[in-house]
Formats: structure tokens, sequence, C-alpha cells
């Protein structure tokens, strides 16, 4: 984060008279929202102008607020109080809930079954006022040390019927037209992952028709494991399902071992790593990682050859929690955006305001639907590292045509692809 920008937090704070609050959450998707808290309140903050997450929610500060004004009365929603919107920041002020997050809670099924009939009461209240969370999940469940249940977080809340808004929270079946990111089924299925071994895991997918032979399993981790090695576990378990390596796989794609414990997926990490930091000198440059999958490379970049910063960018909303992860488990910070380059939307400019000094475009063009335009984009800057699917031949036409001098190959990757570093 630069000088200024850490000057609007400043400003922000001050603003607000939020000095003597306690931040209590930054999001590694978007390092322009933070949430406090003061006394009995909670404030989540925005610095508009510099947001990068905004399409990742439904909801705006202001209409987060005006949903929750419309349920103000449901126990176990937070109270909005007031919001704030000017041409530098929004901010939103709620009631404070009593309680820690599910997420962060060991418990047996008895336990679970008892907070997911309390979750269902709130659940079949807010049908009735016609309001679908549809991010029913142990992060935006709070439980209280007198066992009341809490759901927070509507910026992904929509308006729709009873039955479409019972029916996919309580199962995560869409029936409406916006994303369910996590329902009742979801935290259920959740937890059962945490409770099985990975043998009755593989035996119930077989006996659910799934493909027994795509799955791997993930290590199971010692009590002493570090909070590490838990971050990179959690992370392994979003990207295998996130359909962001071979479609219907439920593989990661990318494999990596850390203490002895090795996470499974397609292509080993550390090979790839160990080409990539020799291509160039990467200290102190900003890097734009296109197609970032787990955003491994992004957090290599910044803990091991010392980039200034680094922007991942993906399609997944899945794969993007996975790399908010893997962040987190090697103390960095890249930039998450979730940005569709098949989208009419004009993603280029948002990217190209990063001011990146080099871009990776590892094995991505041959999804994109547009490639010229997406050619186009890769041709607005000097350096670029780039892996295909086609010879080099065709490759390196393609680069040369939007203005690259310089086209060479560095290594052939373990799926016999080049692995090219160009210049202008």
């Amino acid at each position: 984060m630069t000088d200024i920008h850490q000057k609007l937090w400043i400003k922000c704070i001050s603003t607000y008279d939020l000095e003597s609050a306690t931040l209590i959450n930054e999001s590694s998707l978007d390092k322009f929202r933070r949430t406090y808290c003061l006394n009995d309140y909670i404030y989540k903050l925005v610095i508009s102008k510099f947001e990068t997450s905004s399409y990742l929610r439904v909801n705006d500060i202001e209409a987060e607020y005006n949903i929750l004004k419309e349920i103000d009365n449901i126990p176990g929603i937070p109270s909005a109080i007031i919001h704030y919107k000017t041409e530098e920041f929004q901010v939103l002020v709620m009631k404070r809930l009593p309680g820690e997050l599910l997420a962060d809670l060991q418990i047996g099924w008895l336990r679970l079954l008892t907070i997911l009939a309390k979750l269902s009461i709130i659940i079949f209240r807010l049908a009735r006022r016609n309001i679908n969370h549809n991010d029913v999940l142990p992060t935006n469940v709070l439980v209280a040390p007198n066992g009341s249940v809490s759901l927070i977080d509507f910026d992904q809340a929509t308006h729709s019927g009873f039955w479409v808004a019972l029916i996919g929270q309580f199962t995560g079946i869409n029936k409406g037209i916006n994303k369910i990111h996590g329902s009742l089924f979801s935290i259920l299925k959740l937890h059962l992952k945490k409770k099985i071994s990975p043998k009755i895991e593989r035996f119930l997918r077989m006996l659910l028709g799934k493909d027994d032979r795509q799955v791997q399993s993930l290590p199971t981790l010692s009590e002493n494991a570090s909070s590490q090695v838990k971050a990179l576990l959690e992370a392994w378990k979003l990207a295998r399902v996130s359909n962001a390596s071979s479609p219907g796989a439920i593989l990661a794609y990318h494999s990596f071992e850390m203490n002895g414990y090795k996470f499974p997926g397609e292509r080993p990490w550390i090979d790839r790593w160990n080409v990539i930091r020799t291509i160039t000198d990467y200290s102190g440059k900003r890097t734009l990682e296109l197609g970032c999958n787990m955003a491994l490379l992004s957090c290599f970049l910044l803990k091991e050859a010392h980039a200034s910063a680094a922007l991942a960018v993906d399609a997944g909303y899945k794969i993007l929690k996975a790399a908010e992860q893997i962040s987190f488990a090697f103390g960095v910070k890249p930039v998450l955006m979730q940005e569709n380059f098949d989208d009419k939307n004009d993603w280029e400019t948002s990217l190209t305001e990063f001011k990146p000094d080099i871009v990776f475009a590892l094995s991505i063009l041959n999804w994109v639907r547009d490639k010229q335009r997406f050619l186009t984009f890769l041709g607005r800057f000097n350096e670029v590292i780039f892996e295909g699917h086609e010879s080099f031949d065709i490759e390196s036409e393609r680069l040369r045509a939007v203005g690259f001098q310089t086209v060479d190959i560095i290594s052939i990757s373990e799926r016999g692809r080049q692995i090219i570093y160009c210049q202008k």
C-alpha cells in the first residue's frame, strides 16, 4: 500500500473518530475494505476510489444498509445504525453482536445441529421478508456463549420470492438470478468433510457417482500443526472444488509440499517456480498475474523474489478465496481481483492503472475466447512472461504482432509448453 493510500486510511479513521477502534478485519481480496470495532458498534469502511472488489459483491455499503433496515427487527440480524457515502469513503455502522465465528469453533454434531436449527429460524424469517442472504457460510455465522446464533454480512443479499429465498438458503439450489455462495447445506457439508476420513470421503463420492480416480487425499494435520500449514490445507480444500483446474476433477491446479505435508495437485509448483524465479530480477517491481488460480506465483514473488507489489486476477470466486488463504499462509498481501477476461466491461483500464512492471500470462490464453483482445492488452506492457498451448512459431507471431521485439523461449514446462520471455 502506498503512502497516499495509507494517508487516506488515516484520514478516514480520523473523520469518523475511530482512532481508538480495533481493526478486526482487512480483506486480502481488497486492501481498501476494513472492519473496525468500537465499543458496541461495528464499522465497515471502504475507500471508494481504490476499491478493487466491488464486483465480488451484490451490494455496496448503501444497499447493504437498506436491506438491513428492512429486516431490522429480526433477532440474530445486525441492526444497521447509519451509513455514510462520500466521494472518498463509504461507512456502515452496525450494532455489535456477541459471539465467535462458527468457522473458528471446534464443535460436535449435536451442537452443530442445534446451531443449524436456530439458524433455520433466522433464514425462515428472512424468506418471509423476501430476502435471500446468498452467503450462509461458517464465516458469516456468530455463535454466542449463551448459545444464541446470528447471521452477519449482507453484502451478497438480494430480494426474491419466499420460496426462492427459502430453497436457496437451505439447500444452495439457485432458483433466482443471483449466485448463491453458501447455504445451510454448505455448512453441513463443510462440517462433514472435517469429520470423515479420506477413505470414507472417497467411498461417498463413489456412491454419488463421482470419478474416484480424480480424487487425491489431502493430508491429515497433527494437533500441533502450524497456522501456516492449516491455512494451506484450507486453501487446497477450496481449490480442488473450484473448477479452476481440469473440468470436473476434484483436484487443485498446483501441488506443494511443506513441513512434510503434501498438498496434491496437477502441476508441481516448486518446479515451475524454480524456472520463473531465474528469468529476471523481480526485486522492487510491481507484478500482474493474469489467471492467477491460487496466486502462488504472486505470493512467491512478494515473499521470495521481493517484488514491491502484486496484483493477482482470476475469474473464480472460490479460487480467489483459496488465494486469500495462501497469502495468509505466506504472510504476504497481494491484491486479489475477480475478473473474467471475456466480459464486455472494460477490465483493461483497471488492470493497467496498477502500473505493473512485469505481467504474467501463464496457460491462460487458451481459455480466453477473444484472444486478440487479450493479446492487445498484453501489448500495453514492456515485459511479459507467457506460457501458451500452441507451437512457438504461432505464439511468437502473436506476441510480435502486438509489439514485442524480443520473444525468447526460457524453458519447456513438464507439459511440453514453452515459457516465453517477451520484451519491447
